[in-house]
């Protein structure tokens, strides 16, 4: 009996190895929003821009960017997944935005091209 339980822990352990091996090819931030590659960064502000607004449409919370007035618990959840898909270097004045539409047009106003 021992030895059979040896056995599987052994199996066990041998599996946990190769799954500790394995990365997936696309990072997922720790909240499942948008995969790290797609975090805005401050040169990427167009493919990130495009990115959110899709990850925010299928979440059904776009409307908070859009709106003035929305139900506070749906704009505070747009407003976390608009904060954790921004790396540090590029957060910035976004911090104190108190509404998910507030940080979205702080982030337009710091990242899109004006064509000048």
């Amino acid at each position: 009996m021992d030895q059979v339980v040896n056995q599987l822990v052994e199996q066990v352990q041998a599996l946990q190895a190769q799954l500790a091996l394995r990365k997936p090819t696309v990072l997922a931030s720790a909240v499942g929003g948008l995969p790290e590659s797609k975090h805005l960064d401050g040169t990427n502000y167009s493919e990130w821009k495009f990115a959110m607004k899709n990850y925010l449409v299928d979440a059904g919370l776009w409307h908070c960017v859009e709106n003035e007035i929305v139900d506070h618990e749906l704009d505070q959840r747009a407003l976390a997944k608009i904060n954790l898909s921004i790396k540090p270097c590029a957060s910035g004045d976004v911090r104190k935005a108190m509404t998910a539409k507030q940080a979205w047009e702080k982030l337009r106003c710091a990242y899109e091209d004006n064509g000048l």
